[in-house]
């Protein structure tokens, strides 16, 4: 949650799932999530890479920035 506050001045916020999720959901719509199998899981693995889902995060930021051109 600090490389996303640091890197795109964004608050995230957490809110409690089911034992084992981990979703990461902008503007209601799932970027990301915890995958793998039960394996996996079990080990603490199968977590979405942090910097791809800032990048995610950094993309749909500046595409709401954008100023919406007038129709002609």
């Amino acid at each position: 949650m600090t490389l996303i506050k640091n890197r795109l001045d964004i608050e995230a916020v957490i809110t409690p799932g089911k034992t084992g999720q981990f979703e990461v959901i902008a503007d209601g719509e799932r970027i990301a999530e915890r995958g793998g199998n039960w394996l996996t899981r079990s080990l603490g693995a199968g977590y979405p890479d942090l910097d791809s889902v800032v990048e995610q995060l950094a993309r749909r930021s500046a595409t709401k920035q954008l100023p919406n051109k007038p129709s002609q």
